[in-house]
């Protein structure tokens, strides 16, 4: 069940970074740093990700929300970080990443699939 999960996550991210046209994005340099754009640091992180470099995405991640907090890729690096611990195994980190995200994104359409990540993680850990 839980590999299902994972493999359906996966499939999830990449036909999200197919759609947005990020994918095959070449970037060039590895840590983040102020002179970075949102824009930049945001194909850096699903790179990352694609990489399963999860540590480094969050890192990058995290650097854009807290360098362009008012960027339209925050909700999306918000997301993307619950989804890295989600694929880790961390599950009280995503439950929190996720909770997170619909808390401060309610009326974006992913909020489904997260609260579907947070009922999830409840059938498959005991808290």
């Amino acid at each position: 069940m839980i590999q299902r999960t994972i493999a359906v996550s996966v499939m999830a991210f990449v036909l999200l970074c197919l759609s947005l046209g990020l994918a095959g994005a070449q970037v060039s340099g590895r840590k983040a740093n102020a002179n970075q754009t949102d824009t930049v640091l945001f194909a850096q992180a699903q790179k990352a990700l694609s990489k399963s470099s999860f540590a480094e995405a969050r890192t990058l991640l995290t650097n854009l929300i807290e360098t362009y907090p008012d960027s339209g890729y925050v909700p999306r690096a918000k997301l993307f970080i619950a989804d890295s611990w989600y694929s880790e195994h961390a599950f009280k980190q995503a439950e929190s990443e996720y909770r997170d995200f619909i808390t401060f994104f309610p009326n974006r359409p992913e909020v489904a699939e997260a609260q579907r990540r947070v009922n999830s993680i409840h059938r498959t850990t005991d808290f």
